[in-house]
C-alpha cells in the first residue's frame, strides 16, 4: 500500500508556516518524495503556488477551500458548518487516492478541519498537527490534540504553552521541530557600516505592529534625518481588518508628511531585501511563536530590534548569551524594547544610529 502525505495549507499569503512548509519541500530528494508522496492541499495565493512549483515542481497541489471561521456567533456557527462539509470533501479527495495517509496540518483552519473530518466523518490515517501560533483557543486545542497522533511544536515556548494547556495524556505526543532556516540559501552578506536603512518586512496586520514604526520615524524625522524607514509586505486581502489596516497607516504617514518613510508590497525574495538593510525591527503587539524574519536578519548581520512580546524576544535573548560567551556585553534594553512604546523604540534606533561603531562586533 502506498502512503500519501497530504500538508492541509491555506496558503493564503506567505508566512511563517508557509516559508517552513517551503523550504521543507525544497530540501526534499527524489528518493525522499517518493518515500512518503507529498501532496499539498489548498495553498490558494497564486505566488505561494509559484514558490512551491520553483521549490520542487514534482509535488502535486489539490485546490482546497478552508472556510473563514470570523464573524458574530450565529456567523460563527455557520462556518462552523461549512468546515465540517470541508472535513467531508477532505475525506472524499483522501478516497480517490489509494494506499494508507498521514496528513499534516500547520494552521488553526486547516487544524478544525482535519479535526472535524476525524471526529465527524472518520477518516483514517495519522495525523500530525504543527503548531505555529498561539491564537488557537484552548478549549479547541485540548479537543484537536486529543484526536491527533503527533503535535509538533515550531519552538520553545510553543511547546512550553503546549505542556501548560494539553491533557497529560496528549502531551507525549508533542514533538518539537524548531523553525530554523537553512543557512545554505543565504545571500552573501552585505557589510554594514552605518544603521540608516530601517527595515520592518512582513504581513501588513495590526499584530505585526507597522503602526509603531511610522511613530519612531516621525519621532526621528528631524533629529536623524539620514534613516530611511521601509515598511515592505502587504496585508490579507481576504481579511478586511488588515486591508484596513494598512489604509490606517498610509493615512497616518501622509498626515504626518513622513518623507523618511516608504511602502512596499511584499517582495518575492525576502533574504535579498533585509540584505539590503542595516537595521531590522520586529514590532509583534502579540506573543508569537518564533521569529522568522529575526533569524534571518541576525544571519546576515544585520541589527534586530524586537517589542517585549514572546516570539522574536527569546531570539534576541538567545543571541545575547551567545554574545557574553565571546565577552562581548551589551544591555538587554539595547535589542529588546518595551512592547507598544515607540518613544522608547525612536531612542533605541537613534543611538545604534547616532554610534554605528558600537554594532561593529555584532557585525562581525
Amino acid at each position: 500500500m502506498i502512503k500519501r502525505t497530504f500538508i492541509l495549507d491555506q496558503g493564503e499569503f506567505f508566512g511563517g508556516a508557509e516559508a517552513f512548509t517551503l523550504d521543507f519541500l525544497g530540501s526534499l530528494n527524489g528518493a525522499e518524495i517518493r518515500k512518503i508522496n507529498p501532496i499539498i492541499v489548498g495553498a490558494r495565493s497564486e505566488v505561494y503556488k509559484e514558490r512551491l512549483h520553483k521549490a520542487n515542481d514534482n509535488i502535486p497541489i489539490e485546490p482546497f477551500d478552508y472556510p473563514s471561521v470570523r464573524g458574530n456567533k450565529i456567523q460563527k456557527m455557520l462556518h462552523t458548518g461549512a468546515l465540517a462539509l470541508a472535513g467531508k470533501r477532505l475525506k472524499k479527495m483522501a478516497e480517490k487516492y489509494d494506499g494508507s495517509h498521514q496528513f499534516i496540518t500547520n494552521t488553526p483552519r486547516t487544524h478544525f478541519v482535519m479535526y472535524l473530518a476525524k471526529k465527524l466523518w472518520r477518516i483514517k490515517g495519522k495525523w500530525l498537527m504543527m503548531i505555529h501560533d498561539f491564537t488557537t483557543p484552548t478549549r479547541l486545542m485540548k479537543a484537536m490534540a486529543s484526536q491527533s497522533d503527533v503535535v509538533i511544536a515550531n519552538s520553545m515556548p510553543t511547546r512550553n504553552h503546549l505542556h501548560g494547556i494539553l491533557r497529560e495524556r496528549d502531551k507525549k505526543k508533542i514533538k518539537i521541530v524548531e523553525n530554523g532556516i537553512d543557512i545554505r540559501s543565504l545571500p552573501k552578506p552585505r557589510p554594514v557600516e552605518n544603521i540608516q536603512q530601517i527595515l520592518m518586512l512582513g504581513r501588513i496586520d495590526p499584530r505585526k505592529g507597522q503602526k509603531f514604526a511610522l511613530e519612531a520615524a516621525d519621532l526621528l524625522l528631524e533629529r536623524n534625518p539620514d534613516l530611511h524607514f521601509s515598511i515592505v509586505g502587504s496585508p490579507v486581502y481576504t481579511d478586511q481588518r488588515t486591508v484596513d489596516y494598512q489604509k490606517e497607516i498610509k493615512t497616518f504617514a501622509r498626515d504626518r508628511d513622513l518623507t523618511n518613510v516608504t511602502f512596499e508590497e511584499e517582495v518575492p525574495n525576502a533574504l535579498e531585501r533585509i540584505n539590503q538593510a542595516d537595521l531590522v525591527l520586529m514590532l509583534q503587539t502579540e506573543p508569537e511563536t518564533f521569529g522568522r524574519v529575526a533569524i534571518e536578519a541576525l544571519a546576515l548581520g544585520k541589527m534586530v530590534l524586537t517589542f517585549d512580546e514572546t516570539g522574536p524576544k527569546e531570539i534576541l535573548e538567545s543571541f545575547l548569551q551567545h554574545l557574553g560567551k565571546s565577552n562581548i556585553k551589551i544591555p538587554r534594553s539595547n535589542f529588546i524594547v518595551e512592547a507598544g512604546n515607540p518613544m522608547s523604540l525612536a531612542e533605541c534606533i537613534g543611538a545604534w544610529a547616532d554610534e554605528p561603531q558600537k554594532a561593529q562586533a555584532l557585525w562581525a
